[in-house]
């Protein structure tokens, strides 16, 4: 498409707020003004996100079709759009990354499978990185708006194209069973680079501390964050690292606790889900525990998820 020459014929008109020929600048300007609507509740106007580009014409969008255009970028990307395979392909790569291309050498043509799986910045690990980027936003970010400001504000450093980068080589690899806490530690803590993923197994064990004993716990991995970061979490009441952890304990704790026929009186749920936050299952528990009947309460230590430094401890509690 000839950019300039449209231009000047769209200045004409003020419902035309610009010409778009590129998938990424199509895709930054829709979520923008998606973001902004999300945020007045009210519907994405017809026009502001209507534009023009290779992939066709989108109108009236939704997280839906911002997604799906990501997608057919990767599509594209190894030229694809004519081949049944394809849904196999991508499903592997959205999944397991561009590690997983290896399996699909003969499904490609030999210059795109080359260009893929050799090119650090190429166009499908651009394309990978951008689907990436708006699912995070859609899938994770949309019923919570402080990790999409989070995700801006640590957009431009370094580590979080590190991060992105390492889940478009291996996919879901490093999410665990909660993304939007796996997420925000990976950029947290900066200092958990390759070298630690794979050979020290730092994130791990980052992972099980931290879902096990809480907040306080992240002091022994000090190491790992920049020391301003560390103070700043200590010392705000409701840091993303805060918001991220009640995002892994809400749905297991709340569950935990009518499993144990325990009743949500005097809003005791969300009481229990800051202690657990801040101090882990067991001494979370343990500060709400003249709030239950104790028969009830030796149910909830009987069915916690147990880490194994803290089975001894809870073994004591229940036969108290």
């Amino acid at each position: 498409m000839d950019k300039k020459s449209n231009e000047r014929w769209a200045c004409k008109y003020t419902k035309v707020k610009a010409v778009v020929v590129e998938v990424d600048e199509l895709i930054f300007r829709i979520t923008n003004d998606h973001n902004i609507q999300k945020t007045k509740k009210g519907p994405l106007s017809p026009t502001s996100a209507t534009a023009r580009a290779d992939a066709g014409k989108l109108d009236d969008s939704t997280d839906e079709d911002l997604l799906k255009l990501a997608k057919n970028e990767i599509i594209r990307a190894l030229n694809l759009e004519e081949y049944e395979i394809k849904d196999t392909i991508i499903y592997d790569l959205l999944e397991n990354g561009r590690q997983s291309l290896s399996k699909y050498q003969e499904d490609l043509l030999p210059d795109i499978y080359a260009a893929a799986t050799k090119e650090k910045n190429g166009r499908l690990m651009k394309s990978l990185k951008n689907y990436l980027e708006q699912q995070w936003k859609v899938k994770y970010g949309s019923s919570n708006q402080w990790f999409i400001k989070f995700l801006d504000e640590y957009k431009n450093t370094v580590n979080y194209n590190s991060v992105l980068n390492r889940t478009a080589e291996y996919g879901t690899k490093y999410l665990k069973d909660c993304p939007i806490l796996s997420i925000v530690l990976r950029l947290l803590f900066e200092g958990i680079d390759d070298k630690c993923l794979n050979e020290r197994n730092a994130f791990d064990d980052l992972w099980y501390t931290i879902t096990n004993s809480g907040l306080k716990s992240i002091e022994n991995f000090s190491n790992y964050m920049n020391e301003n970061v560390m103070l700043e979490l200590k010392n705000t009441k409701q840091s993303v690292l805060t918001q991220a952890l009640r995002e892994y304990y809400r749905p297991k704790l709340f569950e935990l606790l009518k499993k144990s026929q325990i009743p949500n009186n005097d809003n005791l749920y969300d009481l229990a889900l800051n202690n657990v936050t801040e101090y882990g299952w067991l001494q979370g528990l343990e500060a709400v525990q003249n709030k239950i009947i104790p028969k009830y309460f030796k149910l909830l230590l009987a069915n916690i998820p147990q880490g194994k430094h803290d089975l001894l401890e809870c073994l004591v509690y229940l036969f108290l």
